[in-house]
């Protein structure tokens, strides 16, 4: 921007440069854009000078006005080029000079034009003065120096465009100009060099005119002809033979001029050619060298896929051998730490105290065993890319908290201080089950190094992270071992006579576990002193990494350890005399050696004998026992015996329990039976696998004989929790039609009651009217007609029964439709079509239900003037009911879980969340099945599917256990 003092210097009307310069600009602008642009461009520019004022010659302008109108200029007409273009075009035209640019095209030359211009330039550039540093044939050297500093390249342009226009004069192109120096950008002065081509003279037709008017003077002195005759005809003989001579000049000039072009032209083409020549051979040379890089390149890939190939192969075998010795270890295991559990939780009265000791030892060092398992499937996975984390925010103190309390036992014992220190930090979004595993490693070996003093884990945050410093002051770390004791299967003390066991596998994983979070872990350490392991964990959630998410769930802010610590698994014994009894607590005293005739029958399914025999002397005290050797058998054992409960394994011959679990779930009898599977494996992918084929329980091997009967406890007391609700459906639906027996049954009732006071007036008086009485008679018969019309209905309607009956389902529905009747708006439409009237064989009081839920829910969806619509039609063997409204729909993520027990897309307090479970347990009784299909805001489809099958004596199974397990049938 320009200051104020420097405009009060150089107002816009300055004695600096003529309008002559501008003339050139505003006349090109004019013939490209248009008077009216240029107009426009004034008008709305706050130009200080008018347009007539520049179109006056003898007005002067500043320089910085100048700059203004050719910034204005360039930007109006977008071309970066515009100043050039206009001084080319207009500085050396008839338009700008006038009379002089014919005077100078007849007797004038370049070499004269620039010198004029030059002597003559402070006629129109008061600030600024050109030198002619160098003149020669066809070359010039300028330079120019102004006394005010220029502040754009624009008038640079323009200088350079009118210097190169004069050549136009004599038809010849414009010089060539370069700039070798500017003063906008900082030099001394502006440096142009120009070159061009010098116009022939053109004395040739001069001189024949010459010669011709001097031979026709001499001829007609001679007496040769007229005087004026001769003089005009040699004259123009003279000038047609000048001008011809001068042509002549003019194009052995310009072939001379080709001819030196086509000699640069065949020169530069012969250059061209050798380098299109050395190029080609480049390219050939570089293609081959391309060719065999990518033959190299190519075999490299092959080798590169096969040994991937057989990478991979060797990862899933290695997958594969770890599972299969997961579960082969696991199954012996299960076995002897079942029965060391058993035989502990028996009273200190059945063994002496040394047989006592030994099973304490052993039943250690089978949980040790198991822990090391697990770590190396941990490992495993980690290394394979498998390992899943389930994100939840977790507030670090209460959750160390809770987790030093296990230790706090043998710190006690072993007469070193635990302390946490450190406020509430920030909660941080990590997998809190391997986040505790990691402390739990950091902690256990904290205790394990350190004899004396205290350990002390410490807690506190920065902008980034969240520390956790987990100190001891045991025996310390050795500097050479410190970097490596985060690598697999590494020791810091690896020689012969270490004292403390270990397979170094536990800080791998620990550092490992870290980096999934985007975390870190680091040691620092003094022999004999104590370390420090300082743990990093992120805060926010940015480091939550999408491809490594398990699942969502509803995380609580301070959380408690999953599952029990092992301390005395996890710290290594010092001597004999190391061996803590565990705290576990007896089983329950068991009723009797059978159970109760009443009791639930449990179905085992197990193929290992011996630990089938065990799970037969854990649960024969308090259960009635079914047994299968595979899940074959075991498919058969339910759908024969209908057990309240099924135990399965998972790993099985012949039928795996999946399968025989999906078996289950596609039988009506048995889709609600509880299913509790056993297995070795502990993945979660193979758990979430489980669950979603519809198990209801998952037990891990090895496990403890408490957990198992409390888990099947559980499931029987859920189950009878289903029943209840579900009964409890049953009623909410029979009492919503009751309601609406008892609006139907409101007006013959009343007519009823109406009758009866005439009757008995009529009867008392004196003079018996029988007309009357018969009338009042005959209306009491046909109230009562109608009311027990209705009963009937009513009882018809929500009677069931286990046998299968025909059932007319256009009849079934309409009954639904008129029960409902009393809740519809007067503007609701309920539109019936009707295209099968064929029966089907089923229970009516159930399907009954069925209607009135799905109507009830599709009365709820719409509007008081909205539409239900009531079809049936034929496809294939079966029939289709379909239920359609013109609702809100149903929200697609609620979808998948409609039929689930308990769901409902109601406000709270509106429904139970069992009128759909309810309605799919009865038409997969009936043998069929229901779906659901919605566009939310745009209504709801509900389709039933029955089968049109003719089995008069078929049985139907029952729609819910009927057993009611006596409870409790043992006490904690």
């Amino acid at each position: 921007m320009v200051s104020e003092e420097e405009m009060a210097a150089h107002p816009d009307n300055a004695p600096e440069i003529s309008v002559r310069t501008t003339s050139t600009l505003l006349l090109y602008f004019e013939r490209q854009y248009g008077a009216s642009r240029l107009t426009e461009l004034f008008r709305h520019h706050p130009f200080g000078l008018s347009l007539e004022y520049l179109r006056t010659p003898t007005n002067f302008i500043s320089l910085r006005f100048l700059e203004q109108l050719a910034e204005a200029l360039v930007k109006e007409s977008g071309d970066p080029q515009f100043m050039r273009k206009a001084g080319i075009s207009l500085a050396a035209s008839p338009e700008a000079l006038g009379f002089v640019y014919y005077m100078i095209r007849a007797f004038g030359s370049l070499e004269i034009c620039f010198h004029k211009a030059v002597e003559h330039s402070s006629s129109y550039n008061r600030v600024g003065r050109f030198k002619i540093e160098k003149l020669e044939r066809e070359r010039l050297v300028l330079s120019y120096h102004s006394t005010v500093a220029e502040k754009s390249r624009h008038v640079c342009e323009l200088r350079m465009g009118q210097f190169a226009s004069f050549p136009t004069i004599w038809g010849l192109p414009p010089a060539d100009v370069s700039e070798s120096q500017c003063q906008v950008q900082g030099a001394d002065c502006c440096r142009y060099h120009l070159r061009w081509m010098d116009p022939l003279p053109m004395w040739g037709r001069y001189t024949g005119l010459l010669l011709g008017a001097v031979g026709g003077v001499g001829a007609s002195m001679l007496g040769l002809g007229h005087p004026a005759f001769t003089v005009t005809s040699l004259s123009l003989a003279g000038v047609s033979l000048g001008s011809w001579v001068d042509l002549r000049r003019e194009m052995r000039r310009k072939d001379e001029a080709l001819n030196e072009q086509a000699q640069g032209m065949m020169g530069s083409l012969e250059e061209l050619q050798q380098r299109y020549d050395e190029m080609f051979r480049i390219n050939v040379a570089l293609e081959d060298r391309v060719a065999a890089r990518t033959r190299e390149l190519t075999e490299a890939n092959v080798r590169l896929e096969v040994a991937l190939a057989k990478q991979k192969e060797l990862d899933r075998l290695k997958s594969e051998f770890f599972d299969n010795v997961s579960h082969e270890l696991r199954t012996p295991l299960t076995l002897i730490l079942l029965t060391l559990d058993s035989l502990l939780q028996r009273g200190p009265e059945e063994f002496q105290l040394p047989v006592r000791q030994h099973l304490e030892t052993m039943n250690r060092s089978a949980a040790r065993l198991l822990r090391l398992i697990n770590n190396l499937l941990d490992l495993t996975k980690l290394e394979a890319g498998k390992t899943k984390l389930r994100y939840e925010p977790l507030d670090l103190q209460g959750f160390l908290s809770s987790l030093l309390v296990p230790f706090e036992v043998l710190a006690d014992k072993k007469r070193v201080a635990l302390e946490l220190e450190g406020a509430a930090a920030t909660p941080v979004h990590v997998d809190v089950a391997r986040l505790e595993s990691v402390f739990q490693n950091l902690i256990s070996n904290a205790l394990k190094f350190t004899s004396q003093g205290k350990v002390t884990v410490r807690l506190r945050e920065d902008d980034t992270w969240v520390h956790v410093e987990v100190i001891d002051t045991g025996v310390g770390i050795a500097s050479q071992d410190l970097s490596v004791i985060f690598d697999r299967f590494a020791q810091a003390d690896s020689s012969g006579t270490r004292r403390f066991g270990g397979t170094g596998i536990g800080l791998a994983l620990v550092k490992e576990t870290l980096e999934l979070h985007k975390g870190g872990i680091e040691v620092s350490s003094e022999l004999g002193k104590g370390s420090n392991f300082h743990v990093r964990l992120p805060k926010g959630t940015v480091h939550v990494r999408e491809e490594l998410r398990e699942g969502n769930g509803e995380p609580t802010p301070i959380r408690p350890t999953r599952r029990p610590v092992d301390v005395a698994a996890l710290m290594e014994p010092e001597g004999p005399g190391a061996i803590s009894t565990p705290a576990v607590e007896a089983l329950p005293h068991a009723p009797g050696l059978e159970a109760s005739p009443d009791a639930p029958r449990i179905l085992v399914v197990e193929d290992e004998p011996e630990i089938r025999a065990f799970l037969r002397n854990v649960l024969k005290p308090y259960y009635r026992l079914l047994e299968a050797t595979n899940g074959e058998e075991g498919l058969k054992a339910a759908q024969k015996e209908r057990p309240d409960l099924i135990v399965s394994d998972v790993m099985m011959p012949v039928m795996s329990g999946i399968q025989m679990l999906a078996a289950l779930r596609n039988a009506p009898e048995t889709v609600d039976t509880p299913i509790i599977m056993l297995t070795a494996r502990q993945e979660v992918d193979a758990k979430v696998e489980g669950l979603s084929m519809g198990a209801n329980d998952y037990l891990g091997k090895p496990f403890s004989p408490r957990e198992m009967l409390a888990r099947i406890e559980a499931q029987l007391r859920l189950r009878d929790a289903a029943v209840r609700a579900a009964e409890n459906e049953r009623l909410a639906a029979t009492g919503l039609l009751t309601s609406g027996f008892a609006h139907e049954v409101r007006n013959p009732l009343n007519g009823l009651m109406n009758a009866l006071q005439p009757l008995r007036e009529s009867l008392s008086s004196g003079t018996p009217d029988p007309a009357m009485a018969v009338a009042m008679l005959d209306l009491i018969e046909e109230c009562g007609q109608r009311i027990r019309g209705l009963a009937e209905g009513l009882l018809s309607f929500v009677r069931t029964g286990s046998k299968a009956v025909a059932v007319d389902l256009g009849a079934s529905v309409d009954a639904s439709v008129q029960a409902l009747s009393w809740r519809l708006p007067p503007g609701m439409k309920v539109e019936h079509e009707y295209q099968c009237s064929e029966p089907v064989w089923g229970d009516p009081g159930s399907l009954n239900q069925v209607w009135v839920n799905l109507l009830d829910n599709a009365v709820r969806a719409i509007g008081p003037d909205g539409v239900v619509k009531v079809s049936t039609a034929r496809e294939g063997g079966d029939v289709v009911v379909s239920i359609i409204d013109n609702g809100v729909g149903i929200k697609p993520e609620h979808m998948d879980r409609l039929f689930q027990p308990f769901f409902s897309t109601r406000d709270a307090g509106e429904g139970t969340g069992l009128g759909l479970a309810l309605c799919q347990r009865i038409i997969l009784r009936q043998g069929g099945r229901i779906r659901v299909f919605s566009e939310y805001g745009k209504g709801t489809r509900v389709e039933v599917r029955l089968p049109l099958e003719v089995d008069p004596d078929r049985i139907l199974p029952p729609l819910l256990s009927e057993g009611r397990p006596i409870q409790p049938h043992w006490r904690t």
